[in-house]
């Protein structure tokens, strides 16, 4: 089976460089991309065509809600996972509207996130 195809949203910068050597270490996984506003992650994610989408919910430009929206527009069977600090309703419930196809806390360990792109690539919906 070829490699999951994984594009990263986030702001972070020291976040986005934990996400890319953790993924990058699993032959599973094949990171096309990462960028640190949702803006960029929205124009780039057609061309790129990931499996998977790790989208941070704040960032600057557009966020990651509405980034999810757009991407969703364009490639509806990517599936996007949040990946946040915030335990919050309204934003877990808008990430879902928007196409969000799981929710995970920053603070979710490494085998779960792992776990978790797995789980959305067999159609579940993980979250934290």
């Amino acid at each position: 089976m070829p490699p999951i195809k994984i594009l990263i949203c986030e702001d972070s910068a020291e976040k986005r460089e934990y996400l890319l050597q953790l993924l990058r270490g699993y032959d599973a996984f094949d990171v096309v991309g990462d960028f640190s506003t949702g803006t960029e992650g929205a124009a780039k994610a057609p061309r790129l065509k990931p499996d998977v989408v790790i989208m941070d919910i704040e960032m600057p430009g557009i966020s990651g809600i509405e980034a999810t929206r757009r991407i969703k527009e364009q490639l509806p069977y990517t599936h996007i996972i949040m990946y946040t600090v915030y335990e919050d309703d309204d934003k877990l419930f808008d990430s879902l509207c928007a196409g969000a196809s799981g929710y995970l806390r920053k603070k979710t360990p490494p085998h779960q996130l792992m776990a978790a792109i797995e789980d959305v690539m067999e159609g579940g919906s993980p979250m934290s």
